[in-house]
């Protein structure tokens, strides 16, 4: 997906107390989003479908705002044109539409759409300043979801977020770095792999498994995300073991009675013709995907072994 905004619903809860301070939260509102597209994010703010009859202030509504004389016609315009209703609108990705609809996230145990979005399309979270607890560049998320096999699982997650310029401007290196690293699918991700990856090792199973990930595929922002996570380890990772807590993502070994179960499925033939036994992964949500990796510590490097679901 491109790197576009999604609009927070929850930072509209908030009603200012007067219709002034309803222009103000627009207008900041606005120049956040501006200069988010300045810095390479596209123009876009998904949001929800009673977006516009969002209550701004007592008897003023966003219906009213985008009328209102009084408000920069410049500002209005970028509204009507950026704003993109519902959430999910011309993403025509069934997967993506699914994983939504297996998972819920919730802030401070509220249940929020947009912020969910944002976490699948890996994009920029957006708030109206409307209250305290908007005024920070990150935000987590507890997200409850049912993958492939029916379990419930419940996880943490953290999200990139804004409520002003100065959020936006702290994630500028990210904002360029999304964009450096977006690929259009995995075709294009197998064909940069050397350039995005020069400390990964990929094992020749991969290639099929990484190729089938389409353009629009929610998968392919989850397995780019990890795969930089285990590059930037390397990156660092000069002398002893594999330190597991120092990735990212949660990192772990596979159970005894998996191994011994699937033995002959998590052994993979390595670039150096050696068979190996991939029991390290990282897991991929939503979702039951997995990413099995292999540290060779002699080399200080990281072979890839399967991208897929969950093998069983």
């Amino acid at each position: 997906m491109d790197l576009e905004m999604v609009l927070n619903e929850l930072s509209l809860r908030a009603v200012a107390n007067n219709i002034q301070t309803a222009r103000q939260r627009m207008s900041d509102l606005i120049a956040t989003a501006r200069y988010a597209a300045e810095l390479g994010v596209k123009p876009i703010i998904r949001t929800h479908s009673q977006f516009y009859a969002t209550l701004l202030a007592d008897n003023y509504s966003l219906s009213n705002w985008v009328v209102d004389r009084s408000v920069d016609r410049d500002e209005q315009r970028f509204i009507l044109t950026a704003a993109k209703t519902p959430f999910l609108a011309d993403v025509q990705n069934s997967e993506i539409e699914n994983r939504n609809l297996l998972s819920e996230f919730y802030y401070e145990q509220e249940l929020s759409e947009g912020l969910g979005i944002a976490y699948l399309l890996e994009t920029l979270a957006l708030s109206l300043a409307s209250e305290q607890c908007w005024d920070c560049d990150r935000l987590n998320l507890a997200l409850r979801q049912i993958d492939e096999s029916g379990e419930v699982i419940d996880e943490i997650v953290e999200i990139v977020h804004a409520s002003c310029t100065a959020h936006v401007q702290a994630h500028a290196d990210w904002i360029k770095n999304r964009i450096r690293t977006g690929v259009r699918d995995g075709l294009e991700l197998w064909d940069r792999k050397e350039v995005l990856f020069p400390n990964l090792e990929f094992c020749d199973g991969v290639c099929k498994q990484m190729q089938s990930l389409g353009r629009g595929n929610p998968m392919l922002r989850q397995v780019v995300k990890r795969l930089f996570e285990l590059e930037d380890y390397c990156k660092t990772w000069t002398e002893g073991a594999l330190d597991l807590d120092s990735i990212p993502s949660k990192a772990s070994p596979e159970s005894d009675s998996r191994l011994k179960q699937f033995k002959e499925q998590l052994t993979f033939l390595c670039p150096d013709g050696q068979e190996r036994l991939f029991s390290l992964h990282v897991r991929m949500t939503p979702g039951a995907w997995r990413l099995h990796f292999f540290a060779e510590q002699a080399l200080g490097k990281i072979i890839i072994g399967y991208i897929g679901l969950k093998i069983q």
